[in-house]
């Protein structure tokens, strides 16, 4: 992909990633999108550890404190939630949802009929050959004739995508949308009468709300899985594979398979869409959202059945950037370096060749990918971007005209 999106290539068997982050690559298991692969596998066998005595007691005790804890903490949950959240109104498409729950219970009532189960079977091509592999998310109705919202990372590539509903009713689905960037998509079955999600305000969140994940961790037998815990915190900026989201941290359990369920307020209204979670040993309960305020404009367009997000702007290249200590070995200014030009793009029109080297745009210093980014989209397709290149040591003003970010057809 271009512009906005990893690109990876294969060059004599070594795989390069574009548009990377020093962060993600100082270790690969950071984030991970958390759909599970179902596909069977042998199981393996597990080696029993011994502990002594002092251990065992040790961990008893500490067991029973923090049972105690727990305990404490339960009381006084229930008692927030006796007080009855009062509700806010939201459009999702045409439709206007409000009402009113009071306890956990009621918040899985309410919400719990609309989030269904998927699975998406994709065709995989090895040295062995070609075969198939399967592997499972979540998602919530949000229009009554069939239409579903999920991460895009769940259905991307899919050769086939099944849906599981909560009453077990499984349906063949289709892809009306999907969008890369946002990690959002939708697909639709050919249903009718559904029950469909409330949605929330995410703007409305603050720290230390309750929040309730709803989905099917570890695959379709867990479906329909409930884990409670708060909102702890938000605007929380992260980069995931190269793309930057604003995102709600949550330390309701989100575990594999809950990707592209919904988080869900006190009241039983989505708040946010369950994508992300850090996977480093000796971490726990960091779970993340994309706020349903950010989600709604991208779901309602991409309800239209266009399939993708329209207007974006493109340059039309795929990059790399050039940090200081690679400046430095390979003699390049510090900035974002071309590795290809879109046949037919702007970028190609203006001049733009790989090996350039973008340093600056419309007159502000571009250190990396990001500050090219902040610049592109401050502009609309059509419009004209100024940049300035380094090329065989030497400094080019170049104006492109954006052209219109468009995904690829397989």
């Amino acid at each position: 992909m271009y512009d906005d999106f990893d690109k990876r290539t294969r060059d004599n068997n070594v795989e390069y990633s574009y548009s990377w982050h020093p962060y993600e690559h100082k270790n690969d298991d950071v984030y991970k999108p958390d759909f599970v692969d179902i596909t069977p596998v042998p199981k393996e066998k597990k080696e029993k550890k011994k502990h002594n005595f002092i251990k065992y007691a040790a961990t008893l005790v500490a067991g029973m404190i923090v049972g105690a804890v727990i305990f404490g903490s339960g009381l006084k949950f229930a008692g927030f939630y006796d007080q009855s959240a009062q509700l806010v109104q939201h459009s999702a498409g045409n439709i206007t949802f409000s009402g009113n729950v009071s306890s956990v219970a009621d918040v899985v009532k309410k919400a719990g009929p609309s989030v269904v189960g998927i699975s998406s079977i994709k065709t995989v091509i090895s040295f062995f050959g070609q075969s198939e592999t399967s592997s499972s998310g979540s998602g919530f109705i949000v229009k009554e004739d069939g239409y579903i919202v999920t991460n895009q990372h769940v259905i991307e590539g899919a050769k086939r995508i099944k849906v599981l509903l909560s009453n077990g009713d499984e349906y063949d689905a289709e892809v009306i949308g999907e969008d890369a960037k946002t990690d959002l998509a939708v697909i639709k079955i050919s249903a009718d009468n559904l029950p469909v999600m409330e949605i929330g305000k995410s703007s409305e969140l603050e720290v230390g709300d309750v929040a309730v994940a709803i989905g099917n961790p570890l695959g379709l037998e867990f479906s329909g899985s409930v884990t409670t815990g708060c909102i702890s915190a938000l605007n929380r900026t992260m980069s995931v594979e190269g793309r930057q989201y604003n995102l709600i941290q949550t330390d309701a359990a989100i575990n594999p398979g809950n990707s592209g369920g919904p988080l869900v307020n006190g009241a039983g209204q989505v708040v946010g869409i369950n994508s992300v979670k850090i996977t480093l040993d000796g971490y726990e309960g960091m779970g993340f959202a994309i706020p349903i305020d950010e989600a709604m404009p991208i779901i309602n367009e991409l309800l239209t059945g266009q399939g993708y997000i329209k207007g974006r702007p493109q340059i039309g290249i795929s990059t790399r950037d050039i940090t200081e200590e690679m400046s430095r070995f390979y003699e390049l200014p510090v900035g974002v370096y071309v590795i290809e030009v879109i046949p037919f793009s702007g970028a190609e029109k203006a001049g733009i060749k790989p090996g350039d080297v973008i340093v600056s745009a419309d007159g502000k210093e571009v250190t990396g990918k990001t500050d090219l980014d902040d610049a592109k989209n401050k502009h609309k397709s059509g419009e004209e971007m100024k940049l300035e290149i380094v090329r065989e040591g030497k400094k080019i003003e170049i104006s492109v005209v954006l052209g219109e970010e468009k995904p690829y057809e397989n």
